[in-house]
């Protein structure tokens, strides 16, 4: 008989929309295991680096100065010494990594993903529902706002444009992917003005098609 294939919701999200409270609600109801920063502690005993030193690298575009002193880590011969530095992770290690380790978890669980572009990673596999939260900006401002404590609304602003533009050319660098089109979802809510409760049983019943499709 063959494998039973596991159920894998993947949650793409824009910053401040709730994706990951989300995916933690329809987790814990579902019965599955929430997989979210188990992934980045993985790639990064994996990679040999502290957890820390990634934690700012995922879904990111590293900048033209960083991969540029990155790349002469092991200082530049005309410079004179400078002392080894930890090997350098470019942002398709991480990717590569954090896109293995994803994969590997997939096979053993059923499983809500958030981030890290599964929609991509698992897009061969027949048990996945890939789903994009995305919220209004002014929304996502307040939002942000309120979880982060942030008191200025510029700042605010600010964090929420740098965030969407950071998520967007990365997951076009290491996928070729727009992050905000449709066509790469089979779900796409808008928290906005759907709410919480109800995105919750929107993927749900999403899980639920999908079992029923693979006869499960």
């Amino acid at each position: 008989m063959a494998d039973i294939p596991c159920i894998l919701v993947t949650i793409s999200r824009q910053f401040g929309s709730g994706g990951a409270y989300i995916g933690q609600a329809v987790a814990k109801r579902l019965g599955y295991k929430y997989i979210d920063r188990e992934i980045l502690s993985k790639a990064a005993r994996y990679l040999g680096q502290e957890e820390e030193a990634l934690s700012g690298r995922e879904e990111r575009v590293g900048g033209f100065w960083e991969n540029f002193f990155n790349a002469f880590s092991g200082g530049i011969p005309e410079a004179g010494y400078v002392p080894p530095a930890m090997r350098p992770v470019y942002d398709r290690d991480l990717f590569d990594a954090e896109a293995m380790i994803i994969n590997e978890m997939a096979d053993m669980h059923n499983a809500v993903i958030v981030g890290r572009c599964g929609f991509h990673v698992l897009k061969e596999r027949p048990g996945v529902a890939n789903v994009f939260i995305h919220a209004p900006k002014d929304f996502r401002i307040r939002r942000a706002m309120e979880m982060y404590k942030i008191p200025a609304m510029e700042d605010a602003v600010s964090l929420v444009d740098e965030m969407d533009r950071e998520r967007s050319n990365f997951i076009r660098a290491m996928t070729g992917a727009d992050w905000t089109d449709a066509r790469n979802y089979h779900v796409a809510i808008d928290i906005g003005r759907a709410g919480f409760a109800t995105a919750e049983e929107m993927i749900l019943r999403l899980a639920e098609s999908v079992k029923r499709g693979l006869g499960l």
